[in-house]
């Protein structure tokens, strides 16, 4: 008898696990972008889903971000791609293919 309780008990266990297993990281992001789109509060989140949340808003501030425009960023990496000291038509054409953008 014992026996047939501590294999439901375990039945149950594997059942009552998700079948979408996430990492925090993962839970954190999902969280974060229902959130974003109003399709949850942050009161409908568990203490532990909360510090999730928190603790990958303040890693997503902690990264430098490009300040740069669009354009700009084009420029740059136009120049490098033709290997970093473009002739003045090289950086002509640059400068018309980036301000498209």
């Amino acid at each position: 008898m014992k026996r047939i309780l501590s294999l439901l008990g375990l039945a149950a266990a594997v059942l009552a696990a998700p079948i979408d297993a996430q990492t925090p990281f993962e839970r954190a992001l999902r969280n974060y972008e229902l959130l974003m789109r109003g399709q949850k509060k942050l009161e409908d989140l568990s203490h532990a889903e909360r510090e999730e949340v928190i603790a990958l808003e303040r890693l997503a501030k902690a990264i430098p971000r490009d300040q740069r425009s669009q354009a700009e960023r084009c420029r740059a990496e136009e120049i490098d791609r033709v290997g970093g000291s473009p002739s003045e038509l090289t950086l002509r054409i640059i400068g018309l293919k980036c301000s498209q953008r």
